[in-house]
């Protein structure tokens, strides 16, 4: 399968982002792209793509927009992937704490934690939601965001 990546700036700091042919997003991650991923130029359904998720990232951040529409197709293991589709449950502004998350999967809670550490597309999938231990200031950030403090990082 072929990906399409993107740098984008934010409000967060660099995040890059990676389209399938179909352009549903399979990672959106903290930090720049690597030059090595980068690929010819896009077609345009793919740069279409990228530009609506630069706008509901825009408009989430600017505390308009509670519930993200752009296409997903994360890659992971069965676990992994009901995990996340827990966490798009969970709604704007509300946390579920771990081991209820686990516990309502009956999984085990260090497996519910792997999966939201391993969450490959971020802000979008709200692994932040599932406040654990070690939490890192994005996550901190954007459940502040969500309690409608703003954006503050």
């Amino acid at each position: 399968m072929h990906l399409w990546h993107y740098e984008l700036s934010s409000v967060m700091g660099p995040l890059r982002a990676a389209f399938d042919g179909r352009g549903r997003l399979h990672e959106l991650a903290l930090g720049g792209l690597d030059p090595r991923k980068t690929s010819p130029l896009p077609p345009k359904e793919q740069r279409e793509a990228k530009r609506f998720l630069d706008l509901q990232l825009e408009a989430y951040l600017a505390g308009r927009l509670r519930t993200f529409t752009v296409p997903l197709d994360p890659q992971g293991t069965f676990v992994e992937l009901r995990v996340w589709d827990a966490l798009l449950a969970i709604p704007y502004g509300q946390v579920t704490p771990p081991d209820e998350l686990a516990g309502h999967l009956r999984l085990d809670p260090g497996a519910v934690a792997a999966a939201c550490a391993a969450n490959p597309i971020a802000v979008l999938i709200p692994a932040h939601r599932v406040p654990r231990e070690g939490d890192g200031p994005m996550a901190v950030a954007l459940r502040e965001l969500e309690a409608g403090q703003g954006w503050r990082r």
